[in-house]
């Protein structure tokens, strides 16, 4: 009867150990399972391409540099030099950017004293167009020297042109008692011009 006791109380013991056991698994797996690497949730063939990282870029080696090698020689005479061929050069070392060959400056323009200035490489050129009632006429000075470009009479005149010297031009539009003179001249270091009606 006693030995029956002794069970009886090592059954229970095993029982309610068994039974907290299995009350403290039951509560702490969901922790365990969320803690452990091994239990994660599998990802999808999708997720794997979008976290897996992107290619290298190939890696491309420069070419090696020419190498030199002296033969040696038992004359006198300097020792011959051969130059090994080099590598060709890889597609993607080569430049691609066009080169851009310098050109002319681009001209500058300026005003003085009504005519158009125009600054290239250094030389200045000075137009006017001079416009009155016997006609149109277009003057341009370079280098000091002043010349005719045009001279366009109006209806019912005629255009007569002098030229006394190098720095000084005359036109004259005459017609019908009248007469318009533009004098042209190249003065002061500048150019001048005087337009009269008689």
């Amino acid at each position: 009867m006693r030995i029956w006791q002794l069970g009886g109380g090592a059954m229970a013991w095993v029982l309610a150990t068994v039974l907290g056991a299995v009350t403290v698994w039951v509560g702490l797996r969901p922790v365990l399972n969320t803690a452990l690497p091994d239990r994660a949730i599998p990802l999808s063939a999708s997720d794997l391409r979008r976290l897996s990282p992107a290619p290298a870029p190939p890696v491309v080696t420069p070419s090696p540099s020419p190498t030199l090698s002296v033969t040696p020689s038992s004359s006198p005479s300097p020792p011959a030099v051969r130059e090994s061929a080099a590598a060709p050069v890889p597609t993607a070392a080569r430049s691609s950017a066009p080169t851009r060959e310098a050109g002319p400056a681009a001209p500058k323009q300026s005003v003085v004293n009504g005519w158009t200035a125009t600054e290239t490489n250094g030389k200045v050129t000075y137009v006017r167009s001079f416009k009155v009632d016997g006609g149109q006429a277009v003057i341009q000075i370079v280098d000091q020297v002043v010349s005719l470009v045009s001279a366009t009479p109006a209806t019912g005149f005629a255009t007569d042109t002098a030229q006394p010297s190098p720095e000084r031009l005359v036109v004259r539009f005459t017609g019908g008692g009248r007469a318009y003179t533009i004098d042209a001249l190249w003065f002061n270091n500048g150019p001048f011009h005087e337009v009269t009606e008689s």
